[in-house]
């Protein structure tokens, strides 16, 4: 069936603002059966409607309300026309965008498309559309004339989810020692689920954090909706219709990235003196080619040829050879199915049924419900490999006994419901890392199942960290020593500022001035000495934007890399940090009484004084005094983050130090959530800046200020009952369904 649509009526009836000492609980007395975007006073729009489609329509109308621009960008980027706007710089990602076709999939794969979600996404649509048409004033210049489609928005959704599968491409490529100049994207999460035998109140908690820019395409934007049957609440991005992570009234969904291996890299023989020719099996095959053409902002016009196996688009080319990534997700349209099965999930089995789509992207997925259930998998469209390759690195391509032989189903996945610990955390790490005793065991099944090749080569290995990671091994070592869990311990842990295991490194420095100062002729300041042992014997080791040890500490891990380099600097973390004994239930390995680099360690601290002297001349500067979060020139102190190995449950990433040393928060922590599974759901979460992209909004930056900087997070008013005290305005739309024909 194909769906051909045209809007039939679409009006804005009336924009108000009500007090919030209102009798009427939203969606009812006046506003019973209307569509109704009620914004409470973080600027979150809250959504009653009659239908499904109704309250879809509303947030494509809220959402391009909120992220007018950024919006469109995405869909832009999804299609491949982002440089027109953006200029030389986005020439990389619209190539890709046609390498991979997600436009073209979109329009050739539409009929695939579950007609219920082709429904939604139309109406999605439409809410978009009618707010630029009515808002000409918030629509930008460049997209004047245009209108959304469909297709525009599945391709999007390519672009956001398979990013990953394509990420890993190039990896194998990088891996085979060769470099194609590809910008991969930063990413992290942070999941963990507690079951009710360990809970406080005898419900299941989730925790959802995921780590990504602050900034772009991956910028989430808040929302609740009622509607029909859809209630839901959480985030999403600006272009993805329903919720991405957060919760219906019986299940709550996370996601962390970190997977199975979901693409690879065939290395191709070009025929000598015709390089459009590749050898396989017996014969020479030709390869196909594309034309693009860009208008590229302030260049013009750039053609660009794009070359195609059949194994997929060619992303470099050396020494007679041609390199295709093949990806699972290459003709994948149904970039919604799995969210719409989550939406409406009425217990974990939604959840189950999500992953058998084939559809998400390489991820942990960790759920909860309110029946009590917890349940992980492992997931992603995992090819079935032949076993005689090594597809970590460029497999050979020249003969069909590489093929893939079909994909896995979800079934083949690792995933457990119920563990017997009560509880799992997935901080990007693998599943034997999840909790101490895990399920997981390497070598159970095929490693690309187990996790993706950049696990298996570059930490498997690792004699020191084992297969863990600091935010993992921290989680562990808080949901483990408590087995009555309430709310606020899940929102402590969650936004926690203190690196697991920093106690070794302030021991081993403390250590290192004992000795140091033994050595005959060597003499330390009184400055330096009283710093040593109040980070010894005062500091709680937490990241704490109130605290001057925090900072100095800070200032000391990144002078060693300053003094003696990244590679001496990750030596001496090896010999310090031990996250895997948490994993294996072990005291940590004892650290030598003096360290051999003490002299250099020590060395590094004194330089750190100095520089932090010079750097804050004005009495004593504390963590958040040099990390803030903010935009547009205001600032406020933040805590936490992942600074040289020192990366806490609380992540940050910082941009480059600015004029006045300080360095602002621009990645980490984009969307977090804590959710108590109970009858009616509560949740509570912030964003780090703000709902909206408007600068002159009040909703701007203000959960920045007000909740991220002070790490408290804000009820989500999930129930009407508990929004009604709390409304800021209220929006009335209007919205006939179109006809569809045949």
């Amino acid at each position: 069936m194909k769906f051909f649509t045209r809007l039939l009526t679409c009006t804005l009836i009336i924009t108000l603002s009500i007090p919030a000492w209102s009798a009427d609980l939203p969606g009812t007395g006046q506003d019973t059966g209307k569509i109704v975007v009620y914004r409470d006073t973080w600027g979150v729009p809250h959504i009653y409607a009659p239908t499904d489609e109704a309250g879809l329509f509303a947030q494509g109308y809220a959402m391009a309300e909120d992220r007018p621009e950024q919006l469109l960008i995405n869909l832009l980027a999804g299609i491949g026309q982002l440089s027109a706007i953006a200029g030389p710089s986005a020439v990389q990602s619209d190539l890709r965008s046609h390498m991979f076709d997600h436009y073209g999939v979109a329009q050739r794969n539409w009929d695939k498309i579950d007609p219920k979600v082709q429904v939604h996404l139309i109406a999605f649509r439409d809410g978009m559309n009618h707010y630029y048409e009515t808002h000409p004033e918030a629509t930008p210049a460049w997209w004047t004339g245009r209108t959304v489609d469909e297709f525009m928005l599945v391709a999007f959704g390519r672009l956001f989810l398979y990013g990953w599968s394509i990420d890993e491409a190039y990896e194998d490529l990088e891996r085979g020692g060769i470099q194609a100049g590809y910008d991969k994207v930063s990413r992290g999460s942070n999941q963990f689920v507690v079951a009710p035998q360990r809970t406080k109140n005898g419900h299941a908690i989730l925790a959802i954090d995921p780590h990504l820019s602050w900034f772009g395409p991956s910028r989430f934007w808040e929302c609740r909706i009622h509607a029909g049957d859809l209630h839901v609440s959480g985030v999403s991005l600006a272009g993805s219709p329903y919720i991405g992570l957060g919760h219906n009234e019986n299940l709550a969904w996370a996601m962390t990235t970190g997977g199975p291996d979901t693409a690879d890299v065939y290395e191709l023989t070009l025929k000598q003196g015709d390089d459009t020719k590749y050898h396989y099996d017996d014969e020479w095959r030709s390869m196909t080619s594309k034309e693009i053409t860009l208008n590229v902002r302030g260049v013009g016009e750039q053609t660009h040829t794009l070359w195609f196996s059949h194994h997929g688009p060619i992303i470099a080319q050396r020494d007679g050879k041609a390199y295709a990534a093949a990806m699972a997700y290459a003709d994948v349209v149904n970039t919604s199915a799995a969210w719409y099965e989550l939406n409406y999930g009425e217990d974990y089995t939604g959840a189950v049924r999500a992953m058998e789509t084939l559809t998400v992207f390489p991820q942990n997925v960790m759920v909860a419900d309110t029946s009590g259930n917890i349940y992980y998998q492992r997931t992603g469209r995992v090819p079935i490999r032949p076993e005689e390759f090594d597809y970590t690195l460029p497999v050979d391509g020249s003969t069909s006994k590489s093929e893939w032989l079909g994909i896995h189903l979800s079934a083949d996945h690792l995933q457990v419901l119920n563990p017997p610990q009560g509880y799992m955390q997935n901080c990007n790490t693998p599943p034997d890392a999840m909790m101490p005793n895990s399920p997981f065991k390497y070598g159970s099944v095929p490693d690309y199942l187990f996790s993706s090749p950049g696990y298996t080569k570059a930490r498997f290995n690792n004699a020191i960290h084992g297969w863990s990671s600091q935010r993992g091994a921290r989680a562990i070592q808080l949901l483990s020593k408590n087995d009555a869990v309430t709310v606020e311990d899940a929102k402590a842990i969650i936004n926690d500022v203190t690196p697991y295991g920093i106690d070794r490194w302030i021991e081993t420095l403390y250590r290192a001035k004992e000795s140091e100062m033994a050595k005959e002729g060597i003499t330390l300041s009184t400055d330096v000495q009283r710093a040593i042992n109040d980070l010894r014997f005062r500091w709680s080791g937490d990241l704490d934007k109130d605290s001057y040890d925090a900072l100095v500490y800070y200032y000391w891990r990144a002078q060693i890399i300053e003094d003696h380099g990244a590679e001496k600097a990750m030596e001496i973390t090896q010999s310090i940090d031990d996250y895997y004994n948490i994993v294996e239930d072990r005291p940590a390995r004892s650290l030598p009484f003096i360290h051999p680099d003490s002299e250099l360690l020590v060395q590094s601290f004194v330089h750190a004084i100095m520089r932090l002297s010079e750097h804050y001349p004005k009495g004593s500067p504390t963590f958040g005094t040099h990390f803030r979060v903010g935009q547009n020139g205001k600032s406020w102190p933040a805590g936490g983050g992942s600074l040289y190995e020192s990366r806490t449950l609380r992540s940050m990433s910082y941009g480059a130090p600015k004029a006045d040393h300080t360095q602002w928060g621009h990645g980490g922590q984009t969307s977090t959530q804590i959710v108590e599974l109970s009858k009616p759901i509560k949740s509570w979460g912030y964003l780090p800046l703000g709902q909206s992209d408007d600068p002159k909004s009040p909703h701007f930056s203000d959960q920045g200020e007000k909740a991220f900087s002070k790490r408290e997070l804000k009820s989500s008013w999930w129930t009407p009952e508990e929004l009604v005290g709390h409304i800021e305005s209220r929006t009335v739309l209007k919205y006939t369904r179109p006809k569809d024909s045949q």
